[in-house]
């Protein structure tokens, strides 16, 4: 937990979000954000300055020792300023605000974020990290100008700029409904992969699993076989690399340079939501063992590293510890040989390129520092066979390596979890658990899965709303799009697992909530928060390190559209895509998840009903071949006999019945239904064999 116990903490005192509390002890007389901190600094006449972080940002540490903390720097945001801080997690709207402008002024944006804004809240300048000495000199010089005759500047460049982010947010209509914009996002993706390591673009790289599973569906259309190599390529030397936690599960948030060996630490839920997705999809693809060993770890490490007792996740880990980043996940040879002995140090230092002098230069100073990342930087099945080894054998030797090295892990200085449960994020969670089950049948995802419905259900939906975040029992800030649209998700591809009617009807009611809420049928686009003030204009469409939620929403309405036959769900659809179609067309890379919902919509796609007068062996079986193939544009629905509830939500399902008492299969291609059939060898002549991929005899390079 944050240590908030000093002689005078400041306002954030009573902030629930852990990093707020993070800066109680600052000097700095910090508000968290708010309506009535634009009040007071309208009434005061100060201009504000924002910063904007989240509690495992790496520089915004540094940066509140260095700065923040430092009675000098206090002294000049507390005299001439209204300094508020913000937690990017939980006021999303805000932190896309201002990034937006940051993006559109200086390029090259991160966290920490920090702005220099009117009263209002309009923005005159902005900056990301910069040392102690260079803040006071840019404070000072701001000061000067907001004080003195050049405030009408100042002020100018603020309408300036909120005139030219109300043009960023604005819908670029252009009707890009066709195939192809997605074999332009294609190429483009082709000719920024690293065919050496995988992934896109150069360092630092992000997982971005998004665009992985949109050249699976590029593979499953096409059969592109090097659509499905970047993919395979870019898993393979990510799970082998510094930025996969191989011993105890998950990835963690980026890798600085290009060959994934060198992560920056933090755990972010989202990306093991997202990866667990991907690689559950890829599983699906191509059956790789390694695929499912990695998926099961990350399940065991969110399990029992980022699940709260009441059944939902925390939004993160932080990649610090004892002061040190890193110092939790690395080693010295001298730690390893005292934990493994002798023998199994031999072995274990080739395995893992192992140094006395450490084998990674630390970022910010380019040397050595005597610890080691337990990266391989070679795909597995290359390194069981250099080691005369298995692909089993050497994922059951790491396994037990594990075992011991958690447990002298365990003893170190553990870094901080950020305890918020954020709806979105845990949406997207319940997706990839859902999907994991589908893909594995393992009974413990879809547990997670259903445990993680049930808290949100019991304390994130309140009152007909749906709130953003829950800590400390209580949940507050009513919910984004992003809750709304990634919640929708989750919920749909547990229904699919569990096939409990419950959870599709929930599904289905957000869903109408999105239009209700978010959809502004004058200019036929999602908003990304439902009331109005200074950040109302915003919406979401590019996909960043997640798929945007303008896009999620996009999708869980076409998927809503198959599940009930009900058009305008779609037609609700291709207007959203529509609207920013000048913007896809630009840059068509930054919109996959949106292309991927246009491969949706295009075409072919299926909807499965699977009617039976009762659950038995021969049922499982048809579901889990079903859930076992790897077709993206589909949905599955069961129907039981005494199924009313689906009958009313599915209309079209009226009248489709189990034949003879047989568990029967429909199947509808593109809207057009074929003649049922009966049993599982029926399912096998109305689908046929599901696309596969065999990598032992395919080059991946």
């Amino acid at each position: 937990m944050v240590d908030t116990s000093c002689v005078k903490p400041n306002r954030l005192i009573n902030s629930k979000s852990p990093y707020l509390l993070q800066h109680t002890c600052n000097p700095v007389d910090w508000r968290p954000w708010s309506v009535e901190v634009l009040e007071e600094a309208r009434a005061s006449g100060k201009p504000l300055f924002i910063s904007i972080g989240y509690s495992t940002c790496h520089w915004c540490h540094v940066m509140a020792r260095e700065s923040f903390s430092d009675l000098k720097v206090a002294r000049v945001i507390n005299e001439y300023f209204i300094p508020v801080k913000v937690d990017r997690e939980e006021y999303p709207d805000v932190d896309s605000f201002y990034m937006t402008y940051c993006m559109a002024t200086i390029g090259r944006c991160g966290w920490p974020l920090n702005i220099i804004a009117t009263p209002s809240g309009e923005p005159f300048y902005v900056m990301t990290y910069v040392r102690r000495d260079d803040l006071i000199w840019i404070l000072a010089q701001l000061a000067n100008v907001w004080y003195s005759s050049e405030r009408s500047n100042a002020e100018s460049v603020a309408r300036e700029a909120i005139g030219s982010l109300k043009m960023i947010w604005s819908p670029r209509p252009e009707d890009i409904l066709s195939i192809d914009v997605i074999n332009l996002a294609y190429l483009e993706l082709y000719n920024s992969y690293d065919p050496a390591y995988g992934g896109f673009g150069r360092a630092p790289k992000f997982p971005l699993p998004h665009i992985l599973m949109f050249l699976l569906r590029y593979w499953a259309r096409s059969r592109d076989l090097e659509a499905a190599k970047m993919v395979f390529r870019t898993l393979d030397y990510m799970i082998t690399g510094g930025i996969h936690d191989i011993i105890g599960g998950g990835f963690h948030r980026y890798s600085v340079d290009s060959r994934w060996l060198l992560p920056h630490f933090e755990k972010m839920l989202y990306d093991q939501a997202l990866l667990l997705y991907v690689l559950s999809d890829a599983y699906k693809v191509c059956s790789d063992e390694t695929y499912r060993w990695v998926s099961l770890k990350l399940i065991d490490f969110v399990n029992r590293e980022m699940r709260d007792k009441s059944g939902g996740f925390y939004s993160a880990i932080s990649a610090e510890s004892g002061g040190m980043e890193g110092l939790y996940y690395t080693w010295t040879t001298s730690e390893l040989k005292s934990i493994v002995g002798d023998d199994d140090y031999r072995i274990i230092a080739r395995l893992f390129n192992l140094s006395d002098r450490g084998n990674y230069k630390e970022e910010h100073t380019g040397r050595f520092n005597g610890r080691n990342i337990l990266y391989i930087g070679l795909p597995l099945r290359e390194v069981a066979s250099i080691h005369g080894l298995s692909l089993g054998e050497l994922l059951d030797y790491i396994d037990k390596l594990s075992i011991r090295l958690l447990k002298a892990r365990s003893s170190k200085p553990k870094p901080e979890v950020d305890y918020k449960i954020l709806t979105d994020w845990n949406g997207l969670m319940m997706a990839g658990l859902a999907k994991a089950y589908q893909a594995f049948r393992v009974e413990k995802a879809l547990d997670m899965a259903e445990s993680l419905a049930r808290f949100i259900e019991s304390n994130m939906m309140l009152d007909n709303r749906l709130y953003h975040s829950f800590i400390d029992g209580e949940a507050y800030i009513d919910g984004y799009l992003s809750d709304y649209s990634y919640l929708a998700w989750g919920l749909m591809e547990l229904y699919e697992s569990n096939f409990n009617e419950k959870w599709l009807e929930l599904s289905l009611n957000i869903v109408d909530s999105i239009i209700e809420n978010f959809w502004v049928e004058s200019s036929s686009i999602f908003r990304f928060k439902s009331k109005s003030g200074l950040t109302s204009d915003v919406i979401d469409p590019h996909d960043s390190m997640i798929p945007s939620s303008y896009s999620v929403a996009s999708y869980v309405l076409v998927r809503a559209s198959r599940y009930t036959g009900e058009p305008r769900y779609e037609h609700i659809a291709e207007k959203s895509i529509r609207s920013i179609g000048g913007l896809i067309k630009s840059t068509p890379s930054s919109f996959t998840f949106t292309l991927s919902t246009l491969d949706y919509i295009i075409g072919p796609s299926y909807e499965i009903v699977i009617a039976v007068d009762s659950l038995s062996s021969e049922v499982e079986s048809i579901i889990s071949d079903i859930n076992s193939r790897y077709r993206p544009n589909s949905i599955v629905l069961l129907l039981k006999s005494q199924s009313s509830k689906l009958r009313d939500l599915a209309k079209y399902t009226k009248s489709m019945i189990a034949l003879g008492g047989k568990p029967t299969i429909y199947v509808c291609k593109n809207r057009v239904c074929d003649l049922p059939v009966t049993g599982y060898e029926g399912l096998k002549i109305v689908l046929g064999e599901a696309p596969r991929i065999n990598k032992s005899i395919v080059d991946v390079s």
